[in-house]
């Protein structure tokens, strides 16, 4: 993995739809983050509690193109949600934190599968 530090971009979505609308899109929308980290695009994700919405970092090259891909993730394709997106620069090491200074790092590109 390279030392430049990408562009990272905090994406907040907020739910539109009813669990029960959205249910049936959680199978592709957990496939598409699957490609999007085997893309080295994914640094983290998750749900919101209580389940209102979720939050991706990802890294990309542009607000533009995180834009563009976040509109091809499932929940978006089909109304279910939509984002608000934060582009965000790392504090310089050390105190940008210890797990993202290993994410930086060779280590963590050789645990990739």
């Amino acid at each position: 993995m390279s030392t430049t530090v990408p562009n990272l971009y905090a994406c907040i979505s907020q739910y539109l739809r009813a669990p029960a609308e959205i249910e049936p899109h959680i199978a592709a929308h957990i496939e598409w983050l699957g490609v999007q980290d085997a893309a080295g695009r994914l640094v983290a994700s998750g749900r919101q509690l209580p389940p209102s919405g979720g939050a991706i970092i990802l890294a990309g090259p542009s607000r533009e193109s995180v834009q563009a891909l976040l509109a091809t993730d499932p929940f978006a394709v089909h109304g279910c949600a939509s984002y608000w997106i934060f582009e965000f620069e790392l504090n310089p090491a050390p105190i940008r934190g210890r797990l993202m200074n290993y994410f930086l790092s060779e280590a963590f590109g050789a645990d990739a599968p």
